[in-house]
């Protein structure tokens, strides 16, 4: 007679599903992921090869032609990037002389940010190739699609609140595993 598996734990078929599956053609925040990911590695690679800015940079100079003398918070707030990349691109283009900053009246502690005429200068150039690359991109789509599909990102950007709605977290069905394998240490490579 063979051995009793009473109590042993049988590892899940794999190719029985009992749940939903995510299907990355039609759900929505892996296409606007992947089109998020695609355009801004892309944008980075080119307009550090041309313009010898980061993407990030590049935003923080359209916001601050925009909108000028902010504070590097309010940065941030209106283009939802991390403080502390802000202010090491704030000091990297101040160390260029992109960008100028002084104190505010009301608040010693705050400093005010505005592109100087270089930075300004910068912006200028960037955003005519910017918006030829917009145009680029939207040519897939006729006028009013390019209008509805903007309709659309505005409307999902004002509903990104959504997703810190609570939602139900489905029982877990699998006992989690007890540890992780051990792992190897990496050899030494030895020089020739």
């Amino acid at each position: 007679m063979g051995r009793s598996n009473e109590g042993a734990h049988e590892p899940p078929d794999v190719n029985e599903s009992t749940s939903a599956m995510v299907d990355p053609k039609v759900y929505v925040p892996a296409l606007l992921t992947l089109l998020s990911n695609t355009l801004t590695n892309n944008a980075s690679i080119f307009y550090r090869q041309h313009f010898g800015v980061g993407l990030t940079d590049w935003r923080i100079m359209y916001r601050l032609a925009s909108d000028p003398w902010i504070t590097a918070h309010r940065i941030c707030e209106l283009s939802a990037l991390d403080k502390a990349v802000v202010s090491r691109s704030i000091a990297w283009m101040e160390s260029r002389g992109l960008v100028l900053i002084r104190g505010d009246a009301e608040d010693a502690r705050r400093r005010l940010l505005a592109l100087s005429p270089a930075g300004l200068d910068l912006h200028d150039r960037i955003t005519v190739v910017a918006l030829q690359r917009e145009r680029n991109f939207l040519a897939a789509l006729k006028e009013d699609e390019v209008a509805e599909t903007i309709r659309l990102l505005t409307k999902l950007v004002d509903n990104l609140g959504a997703f810190s709605t609570p939602v139900a977290i489905p029982p877990q069905r699998v006992a989690p595993i007890e540890s992780a394998p051990p792992t190897s240490p990496r050899r030494a490579i030895k020089p020739r």
